[in-house]
């Protein structure tokens, strides 16, 4: 009975059984939300209820694989736990669609980065052929991983066959958030031996590096963008995230025996990869280890990775911003520098980070310079891999630093902007200087995810630096005192 409210309809359960409601058909958005406002509705239990952040922490630490054991007469050791929260996607675009279902037919308008994987997913819910099925990719705004999955576009298109008219479906930042897709909080259980002097009395020696990964199952039912890889994802999950593991997750040190391994389980909250997917948790760990293992060893962090990297593009991307950071100058109290290194994508990215921190603990800790050297073989447009450059240090500010999502008996805890807070203005560092090393190749590597490990890293080696604290929970701002 409300102004501009056309109907009012219930959408049941879909063919996976993870989504149902009531929609609100009016003229305007406005009307639509006063129309939604209006309604009395009693809702099911959620399937996640009984499930908070620690709960999944536990069960990842009961399946989490066991380190290599070290030799305690020989070697010693140094060993860290690091949890990473689950974390939003938060573009400044949400979710949105068109859709006009009729006659046996579909007709899509959205920004979706898997058109083939969400025109079968239309079918499948609508029950009709994929080839009734025409899925129209509009110009998006960027996503970082959450438009590989295309919830608005189903959800109009199972409106639109329900109330017999087109249809336009825009999520608000709040359902975007709180009901949407997040990158998996993980946990990550990281070893190395070493001994500081070798038996002839010359430098020490990194004998065994291991890495054990357990994260929430990752959804990769999407592919990537075509159908084989959809089916192999949807089929197969469990292979499917340990090829892109496996393939993506290296270390570049001289280190003796490396092992990395990954073990996932399934809970009931939606997942999707987010930029730098596994590169983005596991590099941290790793990276920071690397400094306290060289620290452990006496020695410089800058000399040890120099001495023990085996890959000489990497070297040369590090030599660099230490050059152009001047790395080892002095610092005022409380500041201090820190490296991150990454090599994924046929590139190599390392960083130098100058962080101020605060001896008031309800003052953040701030990113006050970042260097950033690239080695893509061939730089085609360098003020668009700039632009990416310093789009991937403002995440790793935001995740490392500042938020992540919370998860309360079943429910995020974080809702917008408000209370999400991802990294400002005033929070970047007032120089950011980034190099591209020059061309040494025809083909270009990966670029757009490529500064962001590096980037983390950097930052959660120059807190460590500046503070003493070992980073081991993030964000730092949230849980820096439990290390």
């Amino acid at each position: 009975s409300l102004p501009g409210v056309i109907d009012v309809v219930e959408v049941p359960i879909d063919v996976e059984g993870a989504s149902s409601g009531v929609a609100v058909i009016a003229r305007s958005f406005g009307e639509a939300f006063r129309g939604r406002d209006a309604l009395e509705i009693v809702w099911n239990g959620g399937t996640a209820d009984d499930l908070s952040d620690d709960d999944i922490i536990d069960d990842l630490r009961r399946i989490n694989l066991p380190t290599l054991p070290s030799i305690p007469l020989l070697t010693k050791k140094i060993s860290g736990e690091f949890i990473f929260p689950y974390m939003a996607h938060a573009p400044m675009e949400t979710m949105t669609a068109i859709a006009d279902v009729s006659d046996g037919r579909a007709r899509v308008w959205t920004g979706v980065k898997t058109p083939v994987a969400a025109q079968a997913k239309i079918a499948r819910d609508l029950g009709i052929l994929p080839t009734s099925v025409e899925v129209n990719v509009v110009k998006t705004g960027g996503s970082f991983g959450r438009r590989l999955f295309f919830d608005a576009a189903v959800e109009a298109a199972r409106i639109s066959s329900i109330a017999g008219r087109p249809i336009k479906l825009m999520f608000t930042r709040q359902e975007d958030m709180k009901f949407g897709r997040a990158r998996p909080l993980s946990i990550h259980n990281v070893q190395a031996t070493y001994r500081t002097r070798s038996l002839l009395g010359g430098k020490g020696k990194v004998f065994t590096f291991d890495h054990r990964a357990a994260t929430p199952e990752l959804d990769l039912r999407h592919g990537f963008g075509e159908g084989i890889t959809a089916l192999g994802g949807e089929l197969v999950p469990f292979g499917f995230s340990q090829t892109i593991w496996h393939s993506t997750q290296l270390v570049q040190y001289d280190f003796g025996l490396t092992t990395l391994l990954l073990n996932e389980k399934k809970f009931p909250v939606a997942t999707s990869s987010w930029r730098g997917i596994y590169s983005g948790t596991a590099v941290v760990a790793n990276e920071v280890i690397v400094d306290e293992l060289a620290r452990a060893m006496g020695e410089d962090e800058y000399d040890f990775r120099m001495r023990t990297l085996d890959d000489e593009r990497t070297k040369a991307v590090l030599a660099k911003v230490a050059e152009l950071g001047d790395w080892g100058r002095s610092m005022p109290a409380g500041s201090a520098q820190g490296f991150g290194v990454h090599n994924e994508y046929k590139s190599r990215a390392a960083v130098l980070c100058e962080l101020q921190t605060s001896p008031d603990p309800d003052v953040d800790a701030r990113v006050t310079k970042l260097v950033v050297a690239l080695d893509v073989s061939r730089v085609v447009n360098p003020t668009g891999l700039e632009a990416q450059v310093i789009g991937a240090a403002t995440d790793a500010i935001s995740s490392i630093l500042r938020t992540g999502l919370h998860l309360d008996n079943g429910a995020i805890r974080e809702s917008s902007f408000g209370d999400f807070e991802i990294a400002q203005m005033k929070h970047t560092p007032p120089e950011i200087v980034v190099h591209f090393m020059p061309a040494n190749g025809d083909r270009p590597g990966g670029a757009g995810e490529l500064a962001l490990p590096a980037a983390a890293a950097a930052i959660a080696n120059a807190f460590a630096r500046a503070t003493g604290i070992k980073p081991r929970r993030f964000p730092l701002r949230d849980f820096h005192q439990e290390g």
